[in-house]
């Protein structure tokens, strides 16, 4: 196998491929530690998803105060253990995107017991 190197030469070293397979297993680790969270949020949004299907508006400010109140208390306590302005940041960027993930999933999910 052949890799590149920082001068764009192309390497059968074998230290290249070790840190080619060191990067993929840095990505996949970091993929894998959303994970969790992700289960988090998906039980709020679980029942949320599953409120809102209901009919009537009332379903719908109950499934609004699931999904704010269940995301919001796990982002606080995230919040909570960050220092500075910056990890704040990051954590309510990832925490975005494993909100989006985890309604998605819930979505699917009610979609699939309603049938």
């Amino acid at each position: 196998m052949l890799a590149y190197t920082s001068y764009r030469h192309i390497s059968s070293d074998p230290w290249c491929k070790l840190a080619i397979v060191s990067a993929l297993i840095e990505i996949g680790a970091s993929i894998l530690s959303l994970v969790p969270l992700i289960l988090a949020f998906y039980i709020p949004a679980l029942f949320g998803t599953a409120t809102w299907k209901e009919r009537g508006k009332g379903y719908k400010v109950k499934a609004l105060l699931w999904l704010i109140i269940g995301f919001g208390i796990i982002v606080a306590i995230r919040l909570m253990l960050d220092v500075t302005v910056l990890q704040d940041l990051k954590t309510i960027g990832i925490s975005l995107v494993q909100i989006a993930i985890a309604l998605v999933l819930a979505s699917l999910t009610v979609y699939k017991l309603a049938d």
